[in-house]
């Protein structure tokens, strides 16, 4: 947490805390053959994001095939043609150790 210095002079320095902003999740709704809706919201975490979701669609809830949910890291809305661009974030799967020490033997590394 950043602490910030209130910039006046003549006052006595109050700390400000700053904590950090809650990350973007979208929600996917599927309907089987029908379009899906995908909602964006901010949330600390992923299950956060399907309650509030479900919390403001309850609809959907109850009507969709699946939910999904992926954090993303940047969203533009273009408000004239009603389009969104987002982009998701990648998971990056770890690479169990067992299966790096036998890529190793099988290079002719050090652990052969």
């Amino acid at each position: 947490m950043d602490i910030l210095r209130d910039g006046h002079s003549n006052e006595r320095a109050e700390p400000i805390e700053v904590s950090p902003g809650p990350d973007l999740y979208v929600v996917e709704f599927e309907f089987g053959q029908h379009l899906g809706v995908s909602v964006i919201l901010p949330a600390t975490c992923a299950l956060s994001a399907q309650l509030k979701a479900w919390e403001l669609f309850p609809e959907h809830k109850r009507r969709a095939s699946s939910t999904s949910v992926c954090s993303i890291d940047y969203c533009e809305v273009d408000w004239e043609t009603d389009r969104c661009v987002m982009a998701k974030r990648q998971k990056v799967e770890t690479i169990p150790s067992f299966l790096i020490d036998e890529q190793d033997k099988e290079r002719g590394g050090e652990g052969a």
